[in-house]
């Protein structure tokens, strides 16, 4: 049995921009993400021949077939085609939120079941590889409008900034800042879960028919990502300051699509910042998910508070420092 353990991330600034419609036309796109303490976990093992057939898979739905192209679930299929593997397989997956959640769960989906596999075939491969693979496998195979960000920060984990070039190269560097500062921010950042599963394809898919329009756009919401780092490893580090970028941050993104966000979403954003936030976003494509809020400590009772009325509840998290791995194989 093979069970691989790949974390989910939070986006901070430059989301958009690791899409191939942006940075193929502008150079690079640039992007600052984390992963976090919530992961998908996928096992994998051989399948025992009593049982009929090929494949047994188990993840919200539950498949029973004898051929690969039978396969309904497509990061699957394409995983297993992609490795070439013709064994008999079980695949079983357990993940700490649902899918559609704004958290890169496909994206870490992916990756974590590559590491799997790869281990399965008892194959070492690197987590540019994993990531540039998974990339591949749901851009280009499967032709979702989804940018790269999320298969790289699944693949390495940590704080980091990543470059996507218009060569299709891509540079992860990790970002190092003080442990006073990156405990001061950690701390002040809020997580609320909206309730609201939304179809990311219908929000991207308008963004991307919008990408001429929303050139300059993006391209402001690039030049955050330099002020965000510069921010964050200030000697002085200042909450007020990094919320106001997050929430210039927030406004930029709200223009790429129609559908970023909504009515219910705005109003929850508002009621928070008279309690107290400082800035923040819906993470992921908009439209419902996760809302993440940075607000001083002293205010995060006032803002929970507030919000429960909505029916937001407060979902606690931690920095992830480690990508997708291999936890057991036994």
């Amino acid at each position: 049995m093979i069970v691989s353990k790949t974390p989910l991330r939070i986006s901070f600034v430059g989301g958009g921009t690791d899409f191939g419609s942006f940075y193929k036309k502008n150079s690079y796109g640039l992007v600052v993400n984390t992963s976090i303490d919530k992961y998908i976990y996928i096992s994998v093992k051989k399948l025992n021949p009593v049982f009929h057939e090929k494949f047994r898979l188990n993840y919200s739905e539950t498949e029973m077939v004898d051929h690969v192209k039978n396969i309904k679930n497509p990061i699957i299929r394409e995983c297993i085609k992609f490795l070439n593997i013709d064994d008999r397989l079980y695949i079983g997956t357990i993940a700490d939120v649902p899918s559609s959640t704004g958290l890169g769960s496909s994206s870490s989906f992916t990756v974590g079941l590559l590491n799997a596999l790869y281990d399965f075939k008892n194959q070492k491969v690197s987590p540019e590889r994993l990531a540039e693979e998974a990339a591949h496998i749901e851009i280009k195979i499967l032709d979702n409008p989804i940018g790269k960000q999320d298969h790289y920060v699944a693949s390495f984990g940590g704080l980091n900034k990543i470059f996507f070039f218009d060569n299709e190269k891509v540079k992860v560097e990790k970002i190092k800042i003080p442990k006073k500062n990156l405990n001061l921010i950690f701390n002040s950042l809020m997580l609320f879960w909206t309730g609201m599963h939304r179809n990311s394809e219908s929000v991207l898919i308008g963004q991307e028919k919008n990408h001429n329009k929303n050139r300059n756009v993006l391209s402001s919401m690039k030049s955050t990502v330099n002020q965000f780092i510069n921010l964050i490893k200030s000697k002085k580090i200042n909450l007020n300051t990094i919320g106001n970028l997050l929430d210039e941050n927030w406004e930029l993104k709200k223009q790429l699509a129609d559908n970023v966000s909504n009515k219910f979403i705005n109003n929850c954003y508002t009621e928070a910042k008279k309690r107290g936030s400082l800035g923040g976003k819906i993470l992921g494509a908009g439209n419902g998910g996760f809302l993440l809020l940075l607000a001083k400590k002293t205010n995060h009772k006032k803002i929970q508070n507030s919000l429960k009325k909505f029916g937001l509840e407060k979902y606690n998290f931690k920095l992830e420092n480690s990508g997708s791995r291999i936890i057991n194989n036994f």
